[in-house]
């Protein structure tokens, strides 16, 4: 007989002293799937490091690995068996990069925002959609999209190839037009960087850094999350 495969959640939740519990979390992702491979980053590599502890699935409470990705139409059913009257925001997550699968995105933030015109719509991104598909923002800004969060992590080429580890050559041009194009757009745009992660190529950045980087991308200081390198949890 053939074993049944362990599916992981779709959606989920969690509560910490800065994330409210009125979120609800979209899971999207294959088998942990990236199209980078960041040094910094805890996530299993796939289905054999599936059970390996990590810090996002220890957060969440939840179990998050996906055999296939799951559809429009599923991704909608658990959001409307989940969703409560007070929650304030969807957020499209999961464990890995959920641009991967821009037209079901697409297709799920327009229906969610069609259905629940109050809650927030916010996607967490690394930001290299535009190595795959072409027009994303405007894609995206179409289907209603309120807030995008940019995992950018580097000021320049150099450090971005090395700490990011990209699948895709010009991955950080890619990057920078992806956030150039969301701030023209009437998407909330923020991006992001881990600090304190120490690698021996790549020299430590200061905060300050980073913001005057950003400015070169139209953000301002108040929509730059710096992210404390959080060490991957033990075996």
């Amino acid at each position: 007989m053939k074993k049944k495969e362990i599916k992981g959640k779709i959606v989920y939740r969690f509560e910490t002293p800065i994330y409210p519990a009125n979120i609800l979390y979209v899971n999207l992702i294959a088998s942990y799937a990236c199209i980078n491979d960041c040094l910094f980053c805890s996530r299993p590599r796939g289905k054999n490091e599936i059970g390996k502890p990590n810090i996002y699935e220890k957060k969440t409470r939840s179990f998050l690995y996906l055999p296939k990705p799951p559809s429009a139409d599923e991704i909608m059913k658990e959001i409307n068996n989940e969703i409560k009257e007070d929650d304030q925001e969807l957020a499209i997550i999961g464990l890995g990069e959920p641009l991967q699968y821009l037209p079901t995105v697409v297709e799920v933030v327009r229906r969610a925002k069609e259905k629940y015109p109050e809650i927030k719509v916010r996607i967490d991104t690394n930001g290299l959609v535009k190595c795959m598909y072409e027009m994303p923002a405007q894609k995206l800004e179409l289907a209603g999209l309120d807030e995008i969060r940019i995992s950018v992590n580097a000021i320049n080429k150099k450090e971005y190839d090395v700490i990011c580890r990209p699948q895709f050559k010009n991955a950080f041009e890619n990057l920078t037009d992806f956030v150039g194009d969301c701030v023209n757009s009437k998407i909330e745009t923020y991006v992001s960087f881990v600090i304190g992660f120490k690698c021996g190529e790549v020299k430590p950045r200061i905060s300050q850094e980073y913001i005057e980087f950003t400015k070169s991308l139209g953000i301002d200081k108040d929509h730059v999350i710096l992210r404390n390198y959080v060490e991957p949890l033990e075996e």
